[in-house]
């Protein structure tokens, strides 16, 4: 069974990047977070989405308003354990599945929340991405997604760097260039394969 290998960091910190690295080396990568927007499409999901936050988080076919729903949810931390509860489940099961059909020497789970969502105690190792507030806040802003009050918001429901930190096993520094990420993650893999 392949080694599972967790990648995590705060919004803006460059998960998705280094995990299309690890991609183009042909590791298997599989994006908790992206997982999470699918189970959003599943009808029992969305059905207790309705029950815990109201009508407000669907639209007029059923289907989830994730704006509605990211504003609700990460309001306070009630509400963030609440999506939780319900997306959580769905997402570990999913995850077992994909694992058990790899090969490789080792995957990539990636997760922005892989340590506060207890998944990083299913993880052989842990590798977290680092980069400083403004950077992270300039590459998010920079994108046009989310402003500076739901960026705040994020980082307010993640944990912060020093418990990250505490769980790594490796660390990536992404506050330079793309080249010198890329660096990190070449030297990182060939680790990996040789573990």
């Amino acid at each position: 069974m392949s080694l599972a290998i967790g990648l995590t960091g705060g919004i803006g910190s460059g998960k998705s990047t280094a995990a299309s690295m690890f991609a183009e080396l042909g590791v298997p990568v599989l994006d908790l977070d992206k997982v999470g927007r699918d189970v959003l499409n599943q009808q029992a999901i969305q059905t207790r989405l309705r029950k815990a936050f109201g009508e407000e988080v669907c639209d007029q076919d059923g289907g989830v308003k994730r704006s509605a729903l990211a504003t609700l949810a990460f309001k306070d931390a009630v509400n963030t354990q609440k999506l939780n509860g319900i997306l959580h489940p769905a997402i570990r099961e999913y995850e077992a599945v994909w694992l058990g059909q790899q090969s490789a020497s080792y995957v990539v789970i990636e997760a922005s929340v892989l340590l506060e969502s207890g998944a990083g105690a299913r993880m052989h190792s842990i590798v977290v991405i680092l980069a400083d507030k403004a950077v992270r806040q300039a590459r998010v802003l920079a994108r046009g997604m989310q402003d500076k009050l739901m960026f705040d918001a994020i980082m307010r429901r993640q944990c912060d760097d020093a418990t990250r930190l505490q769980a790594a096993d490796y660390i990536l520094q992404n506050n330079d260039t793309l080249e010198h990420l890329q660096a990190q993650v070449e030297s990182l893999h060939r680790k990996l394969v040789a573990l």
